[in-house]
């Protein structure tokens, strides 16, 4: 019987892959390469996640990757959130996010004051140059959505309508508006995402989402809008992009 199931699984998720139209081809040019951009010096397998917030396991260590999968050194990102010449990120507080282990994090994550996560705006930022906000989603020592999607109940204007909306941000964790983004999608002026010309919208209530994977919050690259690209978003999780 499990065999049968894995194997109805499986089959599923092959189809769906087979079925999901190609995206759009992306030519990346000097300027939109990140700080710091440099070649993969440690291996992706050493890794959890190919871009944005990275951890390497053996010493649970937090990292950032661009889009290609390169460490970020010397970086500076939404809400103080900084990367030194190895890499390592430090937050805004001045905590360096090295912790030995896992549990060792969430040692440290016991001696903070509980903070909802909120939008912010970076007074030092246009409000959109070619194509990315000052807007960014987080707390106060940083950001929290990197080259990401996210599903959110909450728009920068502070609309709250029962309903989820996917918003995509850069490797910096600033937020795209009115333009397309790296993996070819539309988002208008509030970074919300636009298929066949609509808001994309998510009512939790009646519409979870794929049934084993709901609407997860994925790299760019593997963004799940509707129930058959849940499924594809969940089989890339985790491994190379494959379309940078």
């Amino acid at each position: 019987m499990k065999k049968r199931l894995l194997g109805a699984i499986l089959s599923t998720l092959l189809t769906v892959t087979m079925a999901t139209p190609a995206f759009a081809e992306i030519t990346w040019t000097a300027e939109k390469l990140p700080a710091g951009y440099t070649t993969n010096e440690w291996e992706n397998k050493n890794f959890f996640l190919n871009a944005g917030t990275a951890i390497k396991k053996d010493t649970y260590t937090y990292y950032i990757k661009d889009l290609h999968g390169n460490i970020m050194k010397n970086a500076a990102f939404a809400g103080g959130m900084t990367t030194n010449a190895d890499g390592v990120v430090i937050l805004g507080n001045g905590h360096v996010a090295s912790y030995g282990t896992q549990q060792g994090q969430l040692e440290y994550a016991n001696t903070l004051t509980y903070e909802p996560l909120s939008w912010h705006q970076d007074a030092t930022k246009s409000t959109n140059e070619k194509g990315v906000s000052n807007l960014w989603y987080g707390r106060s020592d940083g950001c929290y959505p990197i080259s990401k999607w996210q599903w959110l109940m909450v728009s920068p204007d502070g609309k709250k309508d029962g309903l989820k909306y996917a918003y995509c941000f850069n490797e910096y964790g600033y937020l795209y508006t009115n333009t397309i983004t790296p993996d070819g999608y539309m988002v208008n002026e509030l970074g919300q995402l636009i298929i066949d010309g609509k808001v994309k919208t998510i009512d939790p209530k009646t519409n979870p989402g794929n049934k084993w994977y709901g609407y997860a919050d994925f790299p760019i690259g593997a963004l799940g809008y509707d129930y058959d690209s849940c499924g594809r978003a969940a089989q890339l999780w985790g491994t190379p992009n494959p379309f940078f």
